[in-house]
C-alpha cells in the first residue's frame, strides 16, 4: 500500500479529515488508498512562524494544545487520494478566500500541487516505522478495517494479525 510521510501536525490534521489538500511540489498520477505517515523529525516549531489569523485554524482544530502530545515517527492513519491539481491562479485564490482553514494548513503558491485526500481515518493504534521521502510503499498485503491495519497472507489470503 502507498504512504506519504508529511510533518506533524500536518498529518493529524490530515488522518482527522480537518485538512483535505496536501501541498508538494510535484505531482502524482497515483489515485487510491494511502497511508498517512507522521515524520519523526519534530517541526512543530514552525507554527511560531504562522500569522495569527491562520494560527485560530489550528487552535480551532485543537492542535496547538496537543502539539507535544502528537504521534510522530508512525503511521497515524489513511485516506483516499483523489485528485492532484496544479495550483493555478484561479484555485490559489479559491481556497484563500472560501476555504481560509485550508489555506491555512498549506503551501498553495501557484505552480504546486494540491492532492485531495478523501475519506480519512485516524487509526487507533499508530504503527512505528521509518518514513520516506516521496510517494513509498508500506506494504503489499495490508489491509485497513475499522481503524486497524492488518496484514494479510499472501498465500491463502488470510489476516494474519493487527500490526502493531
Amino acid at each position: 500500500m502507498k504512504a506519504i510521510t508529511v510533518w506533524q501536525p500536518w498529518a493529524q490534521l490530515l488522518a482527522e479529515g480537518k485538512k483535505h489538500d496536501e501541498t508538494r511540489s510535484w505531482r502524482t498520477n497515483y489515485r487510491g488508498e494511502i497511508l498517512i505517515h507522521a515524520a519523526k523529525s519534530d517541526h512543530s516549531g514552525i507554527l511560531l512562524h504562522i500569522p495569527m489569523n491562520e494560527l485560530k485554524y489550528f487552535q480551532e482544530a485543537g492542535i496547538t494544545s496537543r502539539i507535544d502530545k502528537l504521534q510522530t515517527g508512525a503511521i497515524i492513519g489513511s485516506a483516499i487520494l483523489t485528485d492532484c491539481k496544479l495550483i493555478d491562479q484561479e484555485y490559489h485564490d479559491f481556497i484563500k478566500e472560501l476555504c481560509p482553514e485550508e489555506y491555512a494548513y498549506g503551501d498553495f503558491t501557484v505552480g504546486r500541487y494540491a492532492w485531495r485526500f478523501e475519506k480519512p481515518q485516524l487509526f487507533k493504534t499508530p504503527i512505528p516505522v521509518s518514513g520516506k521521502q516521496g510517494l513509498w510503499n508500506f506494504g503489499e498485503n495490508v489491509q485497513i478495517r475499522n481503524g486497524e491495519l492488518y496484514i494479510k497472507e499472501a498465500a491463502h489470503g488470510r489476516e494474519n494479525g493487527r500490526i502493531d
